[in-house]
């Protein structure tokens, strides 16, 4: 019976499983050729009930062949480090581990995106995309492809970090132009220099928006394409401007609005940018 214990501990676990560990590593996005901060939490889940965070284990941290970096976890079991994003855009496979003093190895390997910092991205409400096969998953496959031709897209969504490689599946089963799932809200850091003048990464408690931080390492991200009041909110805070598709009541200046997905996939942002809201 006590074999089992590791497999189920890994069905609950993020990216990685090793033992009880379970290891959490976003998708992370940054403009190629410049550093990126990478951060990750490990904890323990000996009891089946409680994940406990574990403190003080080595992290290290990897970006294709070459580039490694290390850093311990603090006392709520986050750890960060810079990495440099590879110089051509693209897709790429990050690798993070730990192996612990009786060796046992817990990793993950997630996705890195780098995009050249001054090509236009948008930002999708991932959890207001239609689901059901049939004609509003298609129209928005087709919507989003059609804004994909000229924008990176990033994904944003609510749902837990654990639950992201699913929907990572959904997009690419449906269609769907690939780019990052972020959380909404994540939990605010801040980098400092450490010993050796080295770069420290520091994880404070309190969640903050990813948007305005990512609006400053992509400033032409500005348009954010959802079907809901607070989703259209979150992007306004964050200085994007709304497209609205359906009848969600958004009380919001500057809100492009689309009957459907359907009329998106035919006219695009650009063609609708001097037109009367729809």
């Amino acid at each position: 019976m006590r074999r089992i214990w590791p497999l189920l501990v890994c069905l609950l676990a993020t990216s990685g499983c090793g033992g009880y560990y379970i290891l959490t590593v976003p998708d992370h996005l940054a403009p190629a050729g410049d550093e990126t901060a990478v951060v990750v939490r490990l904890q323990r889940n000996d009891f089946f009930i409680l994940a406990m965070p574990v403190k003080g284990a080595v992290m290290r941290f990897q970006v294709g062949g070459d580039q490694q970096r290390a850093a311990y976890t603090d006392d709520l079991g986050y750890a960060g480090a810079t990495l440099q994003a590879p110089d051509e855009s693209g897709r790429y496979l990050m690798r993070v581990s730990h192996l612990d003093r009786e060796g046992e190895e817990v990793y993950a390997e997630v996705l890195v995106y780098a995009w050249r910092a001054n090509r236009p991205v948008i930002a999708v409400d991932l959890d207001g995309l239609p689901r059901a096969a049939g004609g509003k998953l298609w129209d928005a496959r087709d919507a989003l492809k059609r804004l994909n031709r000229g924008a990176n897209l990033i994904y944003f969504t609510r749902k837990d970090v654990k639950d992201h490689d699913k929907a990572h599946r959904m997009l690419a089963a449906a269609g769907f132009p690939d780019g990052p799932v972020l959380l909404w809200r994540r939990k605010r850091w801040h980098i400092v220099r450490g010993r050796w003048k080295m770069p420290k990464v520091v994880v404070e408690s309190r969640l903050v928006s990813q948007l305005a931080e990512i609006r400053g390492l992509f400033p032409a991200l500005n348009k954010g394409v959802c079907n809901s009041e607070i989703a259209a909110k979150a992007f306004a805070a964050a200085g994007l401007k709304p497209v609205v598709i359906g009848k969600a009541n958004v009380n919001l200046p500057e809100v492009t609005r689309f009957s459907s997905w359907s009329l998106l996939a035919k006219q695009g942002l650009c063609d609708s940018a001097s037109q009367p809201a729809q």
